[in-house]
């Protein structure tokens, strides 16, 4: 599952997000810089969220929530200050 989308009105961030069900690895970078990175073989959670601050001068609050499927794929929601932006589906 990879996914990358702009955050900001009058400050842009390039937000990317890689998750690889197989291999276990999620990266979550902002701007080229990685933010989140782990690596998980087995016990994967059904529910996992992650949230940081993305900008200088407009600060927007980003939430990512990971939902795992029963067999393979997952459901991965993206707030922006608390506002559902977008939903991404596949494995």
């Amino acid at each position: 599952m990879k996914f990358a989308i702009e955050i900001g009105n009058t400050e842009r961030h390039l937000l990317e997000y890689q998750f690889n069900q197989l291999l276990g690895r999620l990266l979550i970078k902002v701007n080229e810089r990685p933010i989140r990175r782990s690596v998980r073989l087995f016990n994967e959670p059904v529910l996992e969220t992650y949230t940081f601050p993305v900008g200088n001068q407009e600060i927007s609050d980003v939430r990512i929530e990971k939902e795992r499927k029963q067999l393979f794929g997952c459901r991965n929601r993206l707030y922006v200050n608390n506002r559902l932006l977008r939903v991404f589906e596949g494995v």
